[in-house]
């Protein structure tokens, strides 16, 4: 009703109920006031959402792909690493996923959780190949700068019939007194000797390949899947 038609209510009818002809125009024109800004509350609300999502959605896309090339690192090097950056990469990958999960929609989270299990799963795995693989990458390093002992070593390393009697052979006693070996990582090695199920064999490359166009693939869909919500938000 218009103000207009109030005023008009108020002056035949409503004063004989004794309400004063200003207070019921001020409290309609308080309610539309309130219904005014609610609306617009809602909007920038909205909006506030949109923005937080796609932000979200762009440092998710940031984080994966950055975790990806991380692995794909990891599979190929046999240098000894430091591996807080590594683990740094996968810390981050969680809570851009978090994000996702926590800003929504459901929709836009699933296809992130997708692409997430596969890469932070190939990236879990080249890191704890890394340090269970470090002596062998220790001995490789001291071969290479010009080590006899590690060469020898690593050379019978190298043969699995070589590996089960190493810790028998006097060469494992030159290893141990050369101190190419930190006692950790010699320890280590004489674990993976004494049980040959848990030698850290690296994985074969080709299946990595296949985990790598996989998280492409994944990575694809939720660039879609965001485009998808985004479109269908702003036709609404």
């Amino acid at each position: 009703m218009e103000i207009e038609a109030v005023a008009a209510l108020v002056a035949s009818g409503a004063a004989v109920l004794g309400v004063p002809a200003a207070l019921v125009v001020g409290m309609r024109q308080a309610r539309a006031a309130r219904q005014a800004a609610e609306l617009a509350a809602g909007s920038a609300r909205e909006q506030w959402r949109s923005s937080t999502r796609r932000e979200a959605a762009v440092t998710f896309v940031l984080e994966i792909d950055r975790a990806l090339e991380e692995a794909r690192k990891l599979s190929v090097s046999y240098d000894v690493l430091d591996l807080d950056e590594s683990k740094q990469v996968q810390r981050a990958l969680w809570r851009a996923m978090a994000v996702v999960r926590i800003e929504g929609p459901k929709s836009l989270s699933d296809v992130a959780a997708d692409g997430y299990k596969v890469v932070n799963g190939a990236l879990g795995r080249h890191l704890v190949h890394h340090v269970q693989a470090r002596p062998q990458f220790l001995i490789r390093a001291a071969a290479n700068e010009g080590s006899e002992v590690a060469d020898k070593v690593r050379k019978r390393l190298a043969l699995p019939t070589g590996r089960d009697s190493l810790l028998q052979h006097p060469m494992w006693a030159e290893l141990a007194a050369s101190g190419i070996l930190p006692t950790r990582e010699l320890r280590r090695l004489e674990g993976h000797l004494r049980h040959s199920g848990t030698w850290p064999d690296r994985e074969d490359h080709s299946t990595f390949l296949k985990t790598y166009e996989r998280a492409r693939g994944e990575i694809d869909a939720f660039i879609d899947a965001v485009y998808a919500h985004f479109d269908q938000e702003s036709a609404h």
